[in-house]
């Protein structure tokens, strides 16, 4: 009934982009993916597979599962499981039917008899659901934070928190009263930041990673070079934001200085904007840049655009909740030899 083949990521263009739906997450796309996966190759140039089930009568491709291996090949992970790329999941040729995608993923892990390293992947996904739990030595949930956007901004407004309500005109009438004014901007549709802000916006976000998650190599003149050498240069997710048209950022400056930034990618029926990159800056911690940039680019959905849903992504930091963030989850697993 089914064949499952390997084959070239170029290949797949046509065919991969062919099976896109309007809300597929931009983390699946081709055109994001084509970064990705040139990532992979940059670094490990024999390591990618792109595993496609096909119809043993006609040869059509209904499923592609784009994998990479291991460097010592002990096991597969999926290609969009790294850093920037927030879901990893297969993609279905259209009007398949629930069942027939269920058949396919069963057939897919039968004949995936390797282990594999299954992350980021939807937990209401048909994949998730046909990984075989009898060889999974490992799972956990991990939360993400999506936010609804209503028919209108004041509507918006009235269901967050009477406190949250307040901290938001705390935060507006302290910058008034100390006399300081912000600019808030938005880049999208193939309007891009200049080269100068850009640079700015990517120093000031891998300073904060290394601070957040590597605070030992903090004061290393050579580490904050080297991660800023490849977020401003080798990082995909830099990378397809300048060149893809789906990119989105929105950036809150104060003179010449970012107070804070959130960037992302929409779907292609533009409802749906999910980020990836978020920082602020610490030297106005003073004035809440975070809540600033929150309310400014929820304001700004609800006024110029159609994007129903504002996905903040992985993490379930409490600025999330304040500003009407709803749980979802993505599943990892560890799938072991059959």
């Amino acid at each position: 009934m089914y064949q499952l083949k390997r084959y070239s990521f170029k290949y797949l263009e046509k065919i991969w982009k062919s099976m896109e739906t309007p809300q597929m997450s931009p983390f699946l796309h081709y055109d994001y993916m084509r970064y990705v996966h040139q990532s992979v190759v940059f670094f490990k140039p024999f390591y990618t597979r792109v595993f496609c089930v096909l119809s043993q009568d006609s040869g059509e491709v209904l499923m592609i599962c784009p994998m990479k291996l291991r460097v010592d090949f002990k096991y597969y992970t999926l290609l969009g499981d790294m850093q920037g790329c927030d879901i990893a999941d297969m993609i279905w040729k259209k009007d398949l039917s629930e069942i027939e995608k269920k058949n396919i993923a069963d057939f897919f892990f039968a004949e995936m008899t390797s282990k594999m390293y299954l992350n980021r992947v939807p937990a209401d996904s048909v994949f998730a659901a046909a990984v075989p739990m009898d060889r999974v030595s490992y799972t956990r949930d991990v939360g993400y934070v999506s936010i609804a956007m209503e028919n209108s901004f004041e509507e918006y407004l009235q269901r967050l928190s009477k406190n949250m309500r307040h901290q938001i005109n705390k935060t507006y009438n302290r910058l008034e009263r100390e006399g300081v004014e912000f600019d808030f901007h938005i880049y999208e549709n193939g309007n891009l930041p200049s080269k100068d802000l850009e640079k700015k916006i990517n120093r000031m976000y891998v300073d904060r990673l290394i601070s957040r998650y590597n605070p030992e190599r903090e004061g290393s003149f050579f580490w904050k070079m080297y991660y800023r050498t490849v977020f401003q240069y080798l990082k995909h997710d830099t990378r397809s934001f300048r060149r893809l048209p789906n990119s989105f950022m929105a950036v809150v400056m104060s003179g010449s200085e970012v107070m804070a930034f959130v960037s992302g990618f929409k779907t292609h029926d533009k409802k749906t904007v999910a980020m990836t990159r978020l920082a602020i800056n610490d030297n106005f911690d003073r004035y809440s840049p975070g809540r600033i940039l929150m309310k400014e680019l929820i304001e700004y959905l609800h006024n110029n655009t159609s994007i129903k849903v504002l996905d903040m992504s992985r993490g379930d930091e409490r600025y999330k909740f304040d500003f009407g963030g709803e749980l979802y989850y993505i599943k990892d697993f560890v799938v072991e030899k059959s």
